[in-house]
C-alpha cells in the first residue's frame, strides 16, 4: 500500500511541474539539463530530447556565454532562493536564435543523488509590451501637456505682442498721409510689423492645432518657414536642398497643414536614408493638362502649384509602394513608426482639392509630388486695398480697448474712415456710457481680454439692451471662440490683432451695408 502511496505522489509530483505555466527547468552540479517540462519546451523551441544532458548556456544569449559558467560554479559553492531579474534584464535564446526578455527564481535542491538547482523562467515578453506601451502613453500625454502649456504661453505672448503692433500699425497708418515724405519709412515700418505678425503665427501654429483654414498663400514662402524649423530635427547626415520660385501664383491651402506635409515627407525622407543623402523640397508651378486629369480622376484641368520632396534612400519596391498610403502601415521596426506620415499627406491633399503622386524604385530613392490648386483671384496687398477703402457716413461708433494709446489710435483711425467715433479703455465706463443713452450709437467696437469687464461680458449686456446692434469683438488670443458663445453675446465679427487700416474699413462696411466698390467720402 505505502508502494503505491509513492507512486501517486510522484504521478502528482509530476502532473504539477507538466501543467506549470512557468517554465521549470533543473541542472545539476556541471551545468547539465536534467528536467525540463512543456512549458520549456514552448518557450525554448526545443523538444526536451533535445535539452536533456546538454549545457544550460544553450538557452543563454551568446554574448552571456563567458561570464555564466562563473556565475553558475558561484552559485553551487552558495546555494540559496535567489529571484533574477530584479534591477537588470535577461533573455533566453530560442532554438532559431530569438531572444526574449525572462525573469528567473532559482533555488537549490538537496537529494541523495547531490545538489541540483531548479529554475522557474517566466516569458515576460506580454509584460514589456504593455510597459512599452503605457510608457508611450505616458510619453504622448507628457508631450500634449508640454505642448498645452506651451500654447497657453505662446497665447499670452501673441496677446501682449499684438497689442504692441496694432500700436505700431495704427501710428503708422495714421502717419502715412499726414508725412508723405516719410511714406518710404513707413512702408519699411508696416513691413516690419507683418513680419513680427507672421513670427507670432509661427509660433501659435507650431504650439497649438488649428482649425483648417484655407486661403491664397504664398507656398514658397510657407515651405521656406517649415524647412527652417525642419532643418534643427533632422540627422546633420542629412543636407536639404531646397529649390523655391518667387512670383509663383498663390496656393489656395492651409499653412498649418502644408507645414504637415513638409514635415511628414521630409521625417519619412530622412529616415529611408539612415546613413545619410540628400533631401530635395521643391515649389513650382504645374498645368493639369486634360491627359493628366483623365489619369487622375479628382483633378480639374488647370494651374496647380507643386510641392515636391526628393531623397536619395534605399527606395520602395512594388508592393511596398501599392501600400504606402493606407493608414497604419510601415515598413520600420515596431516602436519607431506609426505609419500615418503619407496616410496624412495623402489625406491633406484630397482635402485642398489636390493630388500626391509617388515615384519610387529599390535603390533610387523616393519622389513625393503633392499637387495645389492654384488660388482663383490673387489676394491685394495692403497698400492696393487701402487706396480704394470703403468709408463710413458718420455712423457713430463706441470703441472700447483697456489700452489707452490702442484706444486713442483707434479713435483717430475710425475718425479717418469717416465714422462719428467716441473712444474708453474702461469697459465699465463705457457700459455706464452707452447705458446713459443706448440709442447713441450705431455700432460698439470692443477689446476682449480687458480687466473689471471682458469684451464678451460686455457685449452680452449691450446687445440684452439692443439686440442686434452691431458689435466687432477685436481679440489678440490665438483661440477660436464658439460660435454659440459669439451669437449668445451679440458679435457680429470678430478681428485678430492687429488688425490693418483696410481689414477693419471692410468689417465695419459690410456691417452697415457700404458699398466696397467705390470710396465714398466721409460727409
Amino acid at each position: 500500500m505505502a508502494k503505491k502511496a509513492t507512486g501517486t505522489l510522484e504521478q502528482r509530483l509530476r502532473a504539477a511541474v507538466e501543467s506549470s505555466p512557468s517554465g521549470l527547468l533543473m541542472i545539476d552540479s556541471t551545468g547539465r539539463v536534467v528536467l525540463v517540462n512543456r512549458a520549456v519546451e514552448r518557450m525554448f523551441g526545443y523538444d526536451r530530447q533535445e535539452l536533456l544532458g546538454q549545457p544550460v548556456e544553450l538557452l543563454v544569449p551568446q554574448r552571456y556565454h563567458k561570464t555564466h559558467p562563473t556565475d553558475r560554479a558561484s552559485f553551487f559553492a552558495a546555494p540559496r532562493e535567489r529571484a533574477m531579474g530584479a534591477g537588470h534584464e535577461l533573455f533566453g535564446r530560442r532554438k532559431d536564435g530569438s531572444e526574449f526578455p525572462v525573469e528567473i527564481g532559482l533555488s537549490p535542491v538537496e537529494t541523495s543523488e547531490g545538489l541540483f538547482v531548479l529554475g522557474a523562467i517566466v516569458d515576460i515578453s506580454a509584460r514589456k509590451r504593455v510597459e512599452a506601451e503605457r510608457h508611450a502613453l505616458e510619453e504622448q500625454l507628457r508631450q500634449s501637456q508640454k505642448m498645452e502649456a506651451l500654447g497657453t504661453l505662446a497665447g499670452g505672448i501673441a496677446h501682449d505682442f499684438r497689442n504692441i503692433l496694432q500700436g505700431i500699425i495704427g501710428a503708422a497708418e495714421l502717419l502715412r498721409p499726414a508725412a508723405p515724405e516719410s511714406s518710404e519709412n513707413l512702408k519699411d515700418l508696416l513691413a516690419y510689423a507683418e513680419r513680427g505678425q507672421k513670427l507670432v503665427e509661427r509660433i501659435l501654429r507650431f504650439s497649438r492645432r488649428q482649425n483648417s483654414v484655407r486661403h491664397p498663400i504664398d507656398l514658397s514662402a510657407t515651405v521656406e518657414e517649415a524647412v527652417q524649423l525642419l532643418r534643427a530635427t533632422l540627422p546633420t547626415s542629412v543636407r536639404i536642398e531646397l529649390q523655391t520660385q518667387s512670383g509663383l501664383l498663390r496656393a489656395m491651402a492651409d499653412p498649418t497643414a502644408i507645414h504637415q506635409t513638409v514635415m511628414n515627407l521630409a521625417t519619412n525622407g530622412a529616415q529611408a536614408m539612415p546613413d545619410g543623402g540628400t533631401l530635395t523640397i521643391r515649389v513650382q508651378p504645374f498645368y493639369a493638362r486634360d491627359s493628366f486629369v483623365r489619369a487622375h480622376p479628382g483633378i480639374q484641368e488647370g494651374r496647380y502649384l507643386q510641392l515636391s520632396v526628393r531623397d536619395t534612400g534605399q527606395g520602395m519596391d512594388e508592393s511596398v509602394r501599392s501600400r504606402a498610403f493606407e493608414p497604419f502601415f510601415t515598413t520600420k521596426p515596431a516602436g519607431t513608426g506609426t505609419g500615418l506620415g503619407l496616410a496624412v499627406v495623402h489625406a491633406v491633399l484630397q482635402e485642398h482639392g489636390g493630388t500626391v503622386l509617388l515615384e519610387s524604385a529599390p535603390g533610387k530613392g523616393t519622389l513625393v509630388r503633392c499637387l495645389l490648386p492654384a488660388a482663383v483671384a490673387e489676394l491685394n496687398d495692403a497698400s492696393v486695398v487701402s487706396a480704394a477703402l470703403p468709408l463710413g457716413r458718420g455712423q457713430r461708433i463706441l470703441l472700447v480697448d483697456d489700452e489707452p494709446v490702442l484706444a486713442r489710435l483707434g479713435l483717430k483711425r475710425l475718425i479717418a474712415l469717416g465714422y462719428a467715433a467716441t473712444a474708453e479703455h474702461d469697459s465699465l465706463k463705457a457700459l455706464a456710457h452707452f447705458l446713459a443713452d443706448p440709442s447713441a450709437f450705431d455700432a460698439v467696437i470692443t477689446d476682449l481680454t480687458m480687466p473689471s469687464l471682458s469684451g464678451l461680458a460686455l457685449a452680452r449686456q449691450i446687445a440684452s439692451v439692443r439686440p442686434g446692434l452691431p458689435i466687432l469683438l477685436v481679440t489678440g488670443r490665438s483661440e477660436e471662440l464658439p460660435a454659440p458663445m459669439l451669437a449668445e453675446s451679440g458679435i457680429a465679427r470678430v478681428l485678430t490683432k492687429p488688425v490693418a487700416e483696410w481689414e477693419l474699413a471692410t468689417a465695419l462696411a459690410e456691417v452697415f451695408g457700404i458699398p466696397q466698390s467705390t470710396s465714398e467720402s466721409a460727409p
